[in-house]
């Protein structure tokens, strides 16, 4: 285990510090507008097949783009590529508040500006996965990403709250007017990050088709790393997806409805900020490894959710769920950095979100269907059973124990990750920003 020093000590580095400060930001906003458009649609039309469309709207982009945004990550400066996604995403929610706001909104509206601010996320969240690299060394881009992770979770539970808050009292309008004006933040706080940092020496000869086939080509070459992606879009089709789509109903007929479905979420997400601090302090010499072990502490939410348990034994349920969770995302995440060569992360990190794209919504339209011809706990009891036997089979590919971590690859007489991050804040505090 790291101590709390070194955990913390990618914020010492003052470029990182900056980018970490925008993007906590953003998170918070992001966290408003989903409550906030949903309620805004019901008070519009209250036709749930209005809402799926909306919701529909913001997913769909990043889906059908997403491996472009992984090629153009890498084939321009990502610093300039995530302010200008930042830019698009603040007009098109800042139009939508103003529509809200004014009572001018129309669902043909909302869907046309959803599906613009999700085309800028297609684009942004590759280029922020390679950012990253650029701003930290590879020793500590785990504690880096652990870091971001548990903003997210905070400011996700803070957020939550303050959105229910402001749709209850002053309306959904003023929640997306505040997620807009937190992609200003963020963009202003990428701005100042200087360029000669950020501004990627690439090979640009070839063009976005023959980037996105060279990153689904590092996927190939990758055993571990297309395994990792298949474990993870099986998983979020047979069990992920059915907790999403069944939970509520089981809550709803067994457990007393709404309450104890929200105590399970708090309960998830507490669980992810947990995941952050263990991600922080926790550097398994094989990752890979750690992160498919630590998925079995899934397997007892869907498991008791079919049954159905009392609800404190499913919050508990849920905060283990949570917290690994968070765990698995940073070591992947943080292994496809430090695996692959600065210049193919983003179009690579596109190719592994995509595969997790894909199967949610796919999870989610089989679920209701398989319900209806087996019953709601038999989906969730087999997804738990499943979720433990792709695992296991996962387990026994010789690649995914192959694969180790930067601190078991060192080589001797290396910098440590704590001397290499205080090398880096000191460089970063005399540079000059452009």
């Amino acid at each position: 285990m790291k101590s709390f020093s070194s955990v913390v000590a990618p914020l010492t580095v003052r470029d990182f510090r900056r980018y970490y400060l925008g993007q906590t930001a953003s998170a918070f906003g992001d966290a408003l507008t989903p409550l906030a458009i949903a309620f805004a649609v019901l008070h519009l039309t209250g036709s749930l097949v209005d809402l799926g469309i909306v919701v529909l709207s913001t997913r769909l982009p990043v889906i059908v783009l997403t491996l472009l945004g992984g090629a153009v990550g890498d084939h321009f400066s990502r610093r300039t590529v995530m302010l200008l996604t930042d830019t698009i995403r603040f007009m098109a929610h800042g139009a939508t508040a103003v529509l809200l706001l004014t009572g001018t909104a129309r669902i043909w509206m909302l869907v046309v500006l959803q599906l613009i601010a999700g085309a800028g996320s297609a684009f942004f969240n590759p280029a922020a996965v390679g950012l990253v690299t650029s701003l930290i060394s590879k020793e500590c881009l785990q504690e880096a990403n652990s870091l971001l992770s548990i903003s997210r979770s905070m400011t996700s539970i803070v957020a939550l709250g303050a959105a229910g808050a402001l749709v209850a009292v002053v309306g959904p309008g003023w929640a997306v007017l505040i997620d807009a004006l937190t992609f200003l933040v963020s963009a202003a706080f990428l701005y100042r990050l200087p360029r000669t940092i950020t501004a990627e020496r690439l090979k640009r000869g070839n063009g976005l088709l023959a980037s996105i086939g060279g990153g689904l080509a590092e996927v190939g070459r990758r055993s571990w790393l297309w395994v990792w992606i298949i474990h993870v879009s099986l998983t979020n089709v047979i069990v992920v997806s059915p907790i999403l789509v069944l939970g509520p109903y089981i809550a709803d007929k067994h457990l007393g409805g709404a309450p104890a479905w929200s105590a399970i979420g708090i309960g998830y997400a507490a669980g992810g900020l947990a995941g952050g601090f263990v991600s922080a302090r926790w550097k398994p010499v094989r990752p890979m490894v750690a992160a498919l072990l630590l998925f079995l502490l899934m397997a007892p939410f869907p498991a008791l959710l079919a049954l159905p348990a009392a609800a404190w034994c499913l919050v508990l349920a849920g905060i283990a769920a949570g917290m690994q969770l968070v765990v698995y995302n940073v070591l992947q995440t943080t292994t496809i950095q430090q695996d692959l060569s600065e210049d193919v992360v983003s179009r690579t990190m596109s190719v592994a979100t995509l595969g997790s794209l894909v199967a949610a919504p796919l999870g989610m339209g089989l679920a209701g269907p398989a319900a209806a011809l087996f019953g709601a706990r038999a989906v969730l009891g087999a997804g738990a059973v499943l979720a433990v036997l792709i695992t296991v089979a996962t387990l026994l590919v010789p690649s995914v124990w192959r694969i180790q971590g930067s601190r078991a690859a060192a080589k001797p007489g290396e910098k440590s990750a704590a001397s290499r991050v205080n090398a880096d804040a000191a460089t970063a505090e005399t540079e000059s920003v452009r």
